[in-house]
């Protein structure tokens, strides 16, 4: 009977939200900013600790007058979340997507994840985040198992940084993709 009231209350409590409210923006389509605050799930054992996948299809935001309202995709712009564990996050919607974009470059070639619930899985935090790249309006999601070619196919029209990039580790290792990112748009902004 223990062992059934203990898989119970984990399996309950696996279902279980928590939430937190961080201060922050967002922009609506007409291009107002209204501050708020966001009403988003965080890490149970961290309450400072937010949940980025819980933002991926919707976020929920508390009015001035403290009226709760659900934005998604295409609702809004952007929203801006002020104050988490690992710091600032912005999220756009891209036109004629479904998701939230965590926004980490912006420019010429732009850098987005998307993040996933991860289950654990074999791939761990791979499996977690999903990458994207906007170039010329268009968005391209990379294979987070060939990080090194989706971005080399972006970055073909600076020579320099591609051939640096595509030299495997000699220059830049893959934990350096969004740097590679903002060099690119650095190169072009001259």
């Amino acid at each position: 009977m223990k062992k059934l009231f203990f898989v119970l209350f984990v399996y309950f409590l696996n279902f279980q939200v928590f939430a937190q409210k961080f201060k922050g923006y967002y922009i609506t389509n007409s291009s107002d900013t209204i501050q708020c605050s966001f009403d988003v799930e965080v890490n149970i054992f961290d309450r400072k600790d937010f949940e980025r996948y819980s933002v991926k299809n919707k976020v929920k935001i508390l009015n001035n007058e403290g009226q709760k309202i659900l934005f998604k995709p295409n609702e809004i712009q952007s929203f801006f979340i002020k104050g988490t564990k690992t710091g600032d996050y912005k999220f756009v919607s891209l036109s004629g997507n479904k998701f939230f974009y965590h926004e980490l470059v912006n420019g010429k070639l732009s850098f987005y994840k998307v993040y996933r619930h991860n289950s654990g899985g074999a791939l761990g935090a791979l499996a977690s985040e999903e990458y994207y790249l906007l170039k010329d309006e268009k968005l391209v999601q990379i294979n987070p198992l060939n990080l090194r070619k989706g971005l080399g196919k972006q970055i073909e029209d600076y020579p320099e940084l591609y051939q640096k990039w595509m030299d495997s580790n000699k220059y830049y290792r893959l934990n350096q993709f969004e740097e590679v990112v903002k060099l690119y748009n650095q190169h072009f902004e001259k």
